[in-house]
């Protein structure tokens, strides 16, 4: 027997490889009993392989292999709570810029629960495997394929810079 799950429709665009800035919608599921609602954040880590996008006028289903995909971007009318939610539990964002596969850069800043006060940005990246994070930009909040990042550059420093580091050593070009 079919169970029916109340939906709600939320406005995205879907970047994946050749297909460039696909409008769509995305369908969200409502959760009237407990009275906490699905987040794309959440529906994109689901472990489902594809993720169906409704396309076009006549709202046709399309199938994303989510692994293909380099991010989804929700539309400017979409709530943050739509999108992910900070709840309850610790969580930190740290400045990046991220470049990905198809030579994207994006920058702003990542948000990342945390399993441990200590966590670094590689540690919770590390851990993504195939997974989706959110990048908060100026402009727009981006879910973004750790499996389509190809660098990611930190505003933090390894502390010394490395000609001060070079100069201490003796190293050659004195």
């Amino acid at each position: 027997m079919d169970h029916y799950i109340p939906k709600r429709r939320v406005s995205v665009t879907v970047w994946a490889g050749q297909r460039q800035g696909v409008p769509g919608h995305v369908f969200l599921d409502l959760d009237a009993a407990q009275d906490r609602h699905q987040t794309l954040y959440e529906k994109l880590n689901e472990s489902s392989r594809f993720l169906p996008v409704s396309v076009g006028a006549d709202g046709r289903t399309h199938l994303f292999n989510k692994s293909g995909l380099t991010r989804v971007t929700p539309g400017r009318s979409v709530l943050q709570s739509d999108v992910f939610t900070r709840g309850f539990q610790p969580w930190r964002e740290e400045e990046a810029e991220i470049v990905l596969a198809d030579a994207t850069v994006l920058a702003g800043k990542v948000w990342m629960p945390l399993e441990r006060q200590t966590q670094r940005l590689s540690d919770f990246l590390n851990r993504l495997g195939e997974g989706f994070f959110v990048l908060i930009t100026p402009t727009a909040h981006h879910l973004v394929s750790a499996g389509a990042v190809t660098e990611v550059a930190l505003s933090e420093s390894a502390g010394a810079p490395l000609g001060a580091l070079e100069v201490e050593n003796g190293s050659p070009g004195d």
